[in-house]
């Protein structure tokens, strides 16, 4: 029997075991595939030397010449394999240090952007921390600011009614000073003997007021039952005449026919000069007082204005008439000639443009008559 067939059955059959332990190579990663390819790659250089040595050994000179030459490899000299194996784990080595390195710079620059992104939100906290501190603020000053403003509202209110109660007070404290300037002139002229102007003053200024110092002011009864008694003494006189109202039971005062300014000059002239006197003592208006002297007859002697005033009217009623005259030259609102013509003076201060009229119609003009017979200024 040979050599070959002595052999056990094994020898020819393939290592199952180890084919069974090879690892998949679809299964490999790429270190391990690569450090595969270096050992076939290794084997592969390995199987060729060993076909040129058996080429080289047929040679029997060759055989001789490795023969005396040839020596046992010397102990601890690694093969080409290790050398690959040792290159491709320092290579391997490398690759993971420097995976490892952009690895940890990567992490560093995520942190170092989770760090931002975390100061960024707390401060956009305490920015959103801040706003609702200065939100709830400003909601308190706002309501602060309300409750003021409806102090100040409430405040201005009484503020108001009582300038509305101060200025009907002074309105009422002006028409009760202008109604005791009345009725004192009103009891002048009737204990002077003035009654044609007492009648002028009734009919133009005293009579409208009647009511109003009744019930308005409230003024003393009596002063009222002063004046209603002069009222009375001029009607029986006959210087005045009442008219009654059927429906409301007031009544209304005229002239008589004798009396009347729109037809007798003496009447006219001390109307005139009861307007002016107003205006000035009463109604404090210096404008329309100087307008009443040189604006109608009055103004001028040839007119007999004046020699009728100064006939008829009572000492008290020219001393009046010339008080009244200085002051308003002493204030420029009136120029008096040394003929007595009276003339707008040059006052320079403020003054409104109104034209003021007179409360009735002037009569024809008529020089007055020395006659003392046909007027008396005291007329029993």
């Amino acid at each position: 029997m040979s050599e070959k067939e002595q052999l056990p059955e094994s020898a020819h059959q393939p290592d199952t075991d180890s084919v069974k332990n090879s690892p998949d190579p679809d299964k490999l990663t790429p270190e391990q595939q690569m450090l595969n390819n270096i050992m076939d790659q290794a084997m592969s250089k390995s199987s060729n030397k060993s076909e040129k040595d058996s080429t080289d050994a047929a040679s029997p000179l060759a055989e001789a010449q490795r023969e005396k030459t040839s020596s046992p490899p010397p102990k601890n000299k690694p093969s080409s394999v290790y050398i690959y194996l040792a290159v491709l784990f320092g290579a391997a080595f490398m690759m993971l240090l420097l995976a490892y390195f952009v690895q940890q710079r990567n992490n560093a620059t995520v942190l170092d952007d989770l760090r931002m992104t975390t100061t960024s939100k707390e401060e956009l906290l305490e920015e959103i921390e801040a706003l609702k501190k200065e939100n709830e603020s400003l909601i308190n000053e706002n309501g602060r600011l309300d409750a003021w403003a409806d102090q100040k509202s409430k405040e201005a209110k009484q503020l108001n009614d009582t300038l509305d109660q101060t200025y009907y007070r002074m309105s009422d404290l002006g028409t009760e000073k202008r109604a005791l300037y009345y009725l004192w002139y009103l009891q002048q002229f009737m204990d002077q003997g003035d009654y044609t102007l007492a009648a002028a003053e009734i009919v133009f200024s005293t009579d409208p007021w009647r009511n109003a110092w009744e019930n308005q002011i409230s003024l003393n009864s009596a002063l009222l039952e002063q004046y209603d008694t002069a009222r009375q003494e001029l009607i029986r006189r006959g210087y005045l005449q009442q008219l009654d109202h059927v429906r409301d039971g007031g009544t209304n005062i005229y002239f008589t026919s004798r009396w009347n300014p729109n037809e007798n000059n003496d009447m006219a002239a001390l109307s005139i000069l009861w307007c002016a006197l107003e205006a000035h003592f009463v109604r404090e208006d210096d404008n329309a007082a100087s307008q009443y002297l040189f604006l109608y007859p009055l103004s001028s002697p040839a007119s007999g204005y004046q020699e009728r005033v100064e006939r008829l009217a009572s000492g008290f009623t020219l001393e009046q008439f010339q008080l009244m005259k200085d002051k308003l030259v002493e204030d420029n609102w009136l120029a008096v000639a040394e003929d007595g013509t009276m003339s707008e003076g040059n006052y320079m201060g403020p003054k409104n443009d109104i034209l003021y009229g007179l409360p009735f119609e002037l009569p024809p003009p008529e020089y007055p008559s020395t006659n003392s017979n046909s007027m008396n200024k005291k007329d029993d």
